[in-house]
């Protein structure tokens, strides 16, 4: 009895063994059916890194160019004393207690009497 015993656990064993390799082998024959959809999702994955991948490249020129600009923007204020002027314009403002309607006007009176006086000192 032992026997027939190990000889049916052995046949088992060989079924499942044959059941297996079946399986790999219908598993193997079907492998090519589902690829050009995998390829297909692969080029819109690659497409859309492309595009996101461009799209970072033009922000970060953008991005460059706009601190190149205030750069030489914040420069030009320095070295033409336009902060400085305005600086002293509004404090005149606040001192004098310019009426609000009157603010533009006395602004560009101002500013332009500034000017003339920095024109004379140089």
């Amino acid at each position: 009895q032992m026997a027939k015993k190990k000889e049916n656990i052995e046949e088992e064993e060989k079924k499942e063994v044959d059941q297996t390799k079946k399986e790999d082998t219908k598993e193997e024959a079907n492998e090519g059916e589902g690829v050009p959809e995998e390829i297909e999702e692969t080029e819109e994955e690659q497409q859309k890194r492309l595009e996101e991948e461009e799209k970072v490249r033009v922000e970060a020129e953008q991005l460059k160019e706009r601190q190149e600009k205030a750069a030489s923007f914040e420069t030009y204020l320095k070295e033409s004393g336009i902060s400085q002027a305005f600086q002293i314009v509004f404090a005149e403002i606040i001192a004098k207690g310019v009426p609000d309607d009157k603010i533009f006007t006395y602004s560009a009176a101002r500013l332009r009497a500034l000017k003339k006086e920095l024109d004379n000192a140089q």
